[in-house]
């Protein structure tokens, strides 16, 4: 019976269903890993929070790594599917996952991640530099300990020596929010929106704007919401969500790659600076959004071949 309201509602209130779809998942997925912590680690809700304040520990780094995976299953992975199974008979057809990429717009998204680095490290540095009036103080001071709190675990996460470490960060910060990520705000907050406004622009923009802000990394929020609307416009002109799943674990996994070789001193840090002013190489952002803009070009005129009727 529910499925039949979800199907005949208006997409407005179809996206209303799913975000109670989510919190349902949400609070599942927080009481399993609760359950399995407790089960696995002996450790209670006020434990995780005592372990939070200290990421010096291995066994803390481990537990919150476990929790992490948990999240990124319950509430990114598994939803979707739900979603998409509540509003049409193939799921995988309403998410665009039953049909594989062309290699070549593989190797174009592959591009496009590679040469928009100058652009998103400036996008950065420009964010970093936003500031609120003085009456809201209090909300940029808790925005920025928000941020300091996130890049703390972040660098907890990934500060390892050994390949096996590394390979398990890949898993957990590259495949698994490039799948459950795309799968919600491309696979259906996209879709959704785009039946609500019947503009695939408008779609994008707002499910890149969710996309950024949900991270909750308030001083990357504009990089982050330009790399969300790149996914959602490689779905929009390729018709599959593969292509954005390779793209956002691309980006991810060398993010994951480039900090393990920082640390080992086999590249410069300087490498997230390119294309700043800080860093004197503002001229690579008009050569990155040239090779952005031949190369999405190139994904727009494949459009007709890579979307089948009806799509």
């Amino acid at each position: 019976m529910f499925k039949q309201v979800f199907r005949d509602s208006k997409p407005s209130a179809q996206l209303l269903y799913s975000a109670f779809v989510l919190l349902i998942c949400g609070i599942f997925a927080t009481a399993i890993g609760m359950a399995l912590g407790w089960i696995i680690y002996g450790i209670s809700f006020s434990d995780l929070e005592l372990m939070m304040e200290d990421l010096t520990n291995p066994q803390n780094i481990s537990v919150l790594k476990f929790f992490q995976t948990v999240q990124s299953i319950g509430l990114f992975i598994i939803p979707p599917f739900i979603i998409a199974w509540l509003l049409q008979d193939q799921p995988l057809v309403f998410l665009k996952i039953n049909k594989g990429p062309v290699l070549q717009s593989a190797l174009i998204v592959v591009a496009i991640i590679f040469f928009s680095n100058p652009l998103i490290n400036w996008l950065n540095e420009l964010n970093s530099k936003l500031s609120l009036p003085e009456w809201l103080n209090s909300v940029q001071l808790w925005m920025q300990n928000s941020e300091d709190q996130a890049t703390k675990i972040t660098e907890a996460f990934l500060s390892t020596n050994s390949l096996s470490a590394v390979l398990k960060n890949i898993i957990m910060i590259g495949v698994l929010p490039a799948l459950g990520e795309e799968l919600l705000f491309r696979g259906i907050i996209q879709n959704l929106f785009k039946r609500i406004y019947g503009n695939s622009h408008a779609a994008i923009w707002i499910s890149a704007a969710l996309f950024s802000a949900l991270h909750l990394q308030f001083f990357g929020f504009l990089p982050r919401m330009v790399l969300g609307a790149m996914f959602g416009y490689m779905l929009e002109w390729s018709g599959t969500l593969w292509l954005p799943i390779i793209a956002h674990f691309i980006n991810n996994a060398m993010a994951v790659i480039a900090f393990s070789m920082v640390k080992k001193g086999a590249i410069d840090s300087a490498l997230d600076k390119s294309g700043t002013f800080a860093d004197g190489s503002f001229y690579l952002v008009i050569v990155s959004l040239i090779f952005l803009f031949i190369l999405f070009r190139t994904l727009y005129l494949k459009r007709a071949v890579n979307i089948a009727p009806g799509d």
